[in-house]
């Protein structure tokens, strides 16, 4: 993915000037690798030293997606490194539309870019060096998307019509296909203030720039750069403005990782496309989602074609040695959980993570099943390709129901594969032994380490209203703690909360959309604990804006005391039992998981605790990362100065 010390000491005699002209710099290790977007992947080289491929090759996918899996090799996004001056480093990007082919037998798809490739290129930074970015929007044309939904009838729940490309059955979703190239740039994870943010309603047309200055003091980890555009993110983000943002340190070089061509992104998404008169995919992107009866109950996205790094079921070749992956889930909802395969059967321990969304982990943390990864969420993993070599392994998506590898047409996996690589037939390479510690400065926040004063917020994921001519969403209640004392149960907007030493709480809803009411202020520097309860049994990847957290606790909770019809608790919801976070899951992070993992258990919900900090000020939001449901689970928050907020001695 970038250039090795060594690779740049063997490249000196390269012209860095020249490199350097334009305002970024193309990773040395990369330079092969980065081609155009209308370059088809089979003319990009994964393989960049010459060795006997493993075993392995093309196979079929199921028919009526019409694409063989594994035929095209991983594409590497080019590398952008910024100029640097001496208080500060600069950079452009620019947004484009442009043809990319995702797939060497699918024609060229019309996508949104930034610079021309999708994923745009991975910009590259050392911590602790502030950056400024020219965000150039010169994107033509309308939205290069098709936006259609269709109404799920009961009898084809076991196989929805969302498993498939076409638009059969469907209508088209009024509005979409004339959006013109508004934009705003969100650099996901990044702490720099609300002014800097990607403010989602601050929008720039063709033609205009959006400057951003970013702190950039984090440590070393992975972020990801996309649109934010209010309203239409589910739509930006699908054609195609997304791409990865890499901060270094001397921590992380420390640990001497595997890098150059052994550090390799896996950028995840999904999609669906058209078909013409005679059946044959079109190769434009095709946005389908579904509605259950006329409830309107509306399923999040969820394409039948897998990406990685823009490539549909790619393939890469590999030595028989450790490598190094930044995986990123950039899919508008899919929810994936990852599995080594080797020979029809998971590795366990094959994959060990050594960092989540905000930055490495103390030590390494083997994944023994499945590798949980909800939309926005960043892991570093390391895999030793050792014990696999003159073989191919596959990794695959998976459900909580079904055996690792097989297919589930209800849940909308009807090609788990991911991708496969072809492990080399030659004696192992390389000198790297896994660390028994990874990031020495990490350390893990407990209740013990906050704030006696720390304020709670509440903040409850309510079940759609299942009423006729209503929109079937679930939604985002802010909640106040009150006192019982006169409220008669159940009433709208009242829940009560029973936790696990029998203390009920009486919880008041004071907002729920967009622009109800007074947002949450917190503190600049404090922190909080706020504490999502989940009714639904939908898991919500919950990202805060301007902050970063860790998990505190996860807990069961009865929720059948919850009236759907009159939107409040008839008798409270019961705490049932604490439930354990993935030990990878209990890094610094910007996004979590709030609802059940995937098995579906009626009247059960999840109570999850995260503990939060905000280092910087301004006005951002918090929303669920399932871009379907971010426009109506949404909510502002403003991190303010602690002296302005007490000024003449009142607290505003």
């Amino acid at each position: 993915m970038t250039a090795a010390d060594s690779d740049e000491t063997r490249s000196a005699k390269l012209n860095r000037r020249a490199l350097l002209q334009g305002g970024a710099m193309v990773g040395l290790s990369t330079l092969a690798a980065a081609v155009p977007a209308s370059a088809s992947p089979s003319a990009t080289t994964n393989s960049p030293t010459a060795f006997a491929p493993g075993s392995g090759g093309p196979e079929p996918s199921p028919p009526q997606l019409k694409l063989t899996k594994f035929a095209d090799p991983l594409r590497i996004p080019p590398v952008l490194r910024p100029r640097r001056h001496s208080a500060y480093d600069e950079l452009t990007v620019t947004m484009r539309t442009a043809d990319v082919t995702l797939h060497s037998e699918l024609p060229p798809t019309p996508m949104w870019t930034y610079q021309g490739t999708y994923p745009g290129p991975t910009i590259e930074t050392t911590s602790g060096r502030p950056l400024r970015v020219a965000w150039e929007n010169r994107l033509s044309g309308t939205i290069p998307i098709d936006a259609f939904d269709f109404y799920l009838d009961p009898g084809d729940a076991q196989n929805p019509p969302s498993n498939y490309p076409g638009t059969a059955g469907c209508q088209e979703v009024p509005g979409v296909a004339g959006l013109p190239p508004w934009a705003a740039v969100h650099l996901h994870g990044m702490l720099t203030g609300g002014g800097n943010d990607g403010w989602m309603e601050n929008l720039i047309g063709p033609g205009d720039v959006q400057l951003s200055a970013y702190p950039n003091h984090q440590p070393a980890t992975t972020l990801w750069y996309h649109d934010h555009t209010h309203h239409v993110s589910r739509y930006s983000v699908y054609a195609g403005l997304a791409g990865l943002f890499v901060s270094r340190n001397a921590e992380e070089r420390a640990l001497d990782l595997p890098d150059g061509r052994y550090e390799v992104p896996l950028v995840l998404s999904d999609r669906n496309f058209g078909l013409d008169g005679s059946g044959a995919l079109t190769g434009r992107s095709l946005h389908k989602v579904g509605a259950v009866s006329d409830l309107r109950l509306v399923r999040p996205h969820a394409g039948p074609y897998t990406l990685v790094n823009g490539v549909i079921w790619p393939y890469l070749n590999v030595e028989p040695r450790w490598y190094r992956f930044r995986i990123v889930n950039t899919s508008n909802a899919r929810y994936y959980r990852l599995v080594l395969m080797a020979d029809g059967k998971p590795v366990p321990g094959a994959l060990k993570v050594i960092g989540t969304d905000q930055g490495l982990l103390d030590k390494p943390v083997p994944v023994e099943g499945a590798l949980s990864l909800m939309t926005a969420e960043r892991v570093e993993v390391l895999v030793d390709f050792s014990a696999f070599r003159g073989t191919a392994v596959k990794l695959v998506n998976t459900l909580p129901n079904i055996a690792p590898g097989g297919r589930d047409t209800r849940d909308d996996l009807l090609e788990p594969d991911v991708m496969q690589f072809r492990v080399a037939d030659r004696r192992p390479s390389g000198r790297f032994t896994l660390p028994a510690v990874v990031s020495p400065t990490f350390k893990r926040v407990t209740h013990e380490d906050l704030p006696h004063d720390h304020p709670q917020r509440w903040i409850l994921l309510a079940p759609p209203l299942f009423t006729a001519g209503t929109p079937g969403v679930p939604e985002l209640w802010e909640m106040n703690e009150v006192d019982s004392a006169g409220i008669t149960f159940p009433t709208e907007g009242i829940v009560q909360v029973r936790d696990a030493q029998g203390n009920v709480k009486t919880l008041r809803r004071k907002a729920m959309v967009y622009d109800d009411g007074k947002a949450f202020t917190p503190e600049h520097g404090s922190w909080e604990v706020w504490n999502f309860l989940a009714i639904h049994i939908v898991p919500h990847p919950m990202h805060i804006h301007l902050s970063h957290l860790q998990v505190l606790s996860r807990e069961e909770y009865d929720v059948t005391g919850f009236d759907r019809f009159v939107r409040g608790s008839t008798t409270p919801l019961k705490f049932l039992a604490a439930t354990p976070t993935e030990p990878y899951g209990l890094g610094d992070k910007d996004v979590v998981r709030v609802g059940t993992s995937g098995v579906v258990q009626g009247g059960h919900g999840e109570l999850v605790s995260v503990a939060v900090r905000f280092p910087v000020v301004g006005r951002g939001v918090y929303h669920c990362h399932q871009l379907e449901h971010e426009q109506h689970m949404i909510r502002p928050l403003v991190v303010t100065p602690a002296a302005h907020m007490h000024a003449g001695g009142h607290h505003h």
